[in-house]
């Protein structure tokens, strides 16, 4: 049993600091780079191809998420501004 959870952590591994540093940077000027841009960032970063569209992806989901939840939060302030003047009425 141990060893499974040692090899199971050993495949999912994180990324370093330089690694994230690198994605994110090239996720702000293009969220969906092309094949050739994510074959030369795991090059480059020394990952797996797929490694890098995984994190992509999961970025994008984060990405969306985030912004979700900044547009409930508005939403609801308003409601809340809203259900509170029509008490006053």
């Amino acid at each position: 049993m141990e060893s499974i959870r040692k090899s199971r952590n050993k495949n999912n591994r994180r990324f370093n600091d330089e690694q994230i540093k690198s994605l994110e940077s090239i996720f702000e000027m293009e969220s969906r780079p092309e094949l050739q841009t994510k074959q030369l960032l795991a090059d480059k970063l020394g990952l797996q191809p797929r490694q890098v569209a995984i994190w992509f992806q999961n970025r994008r989901a984060r990405s969306k998420s985030k912004l979700i939840e900044q547009e409930y939060g508005i939403l609801k302030s308003r409601y809340n501004t809203l259900a509170s003047l029509s008490w006053t009425l």
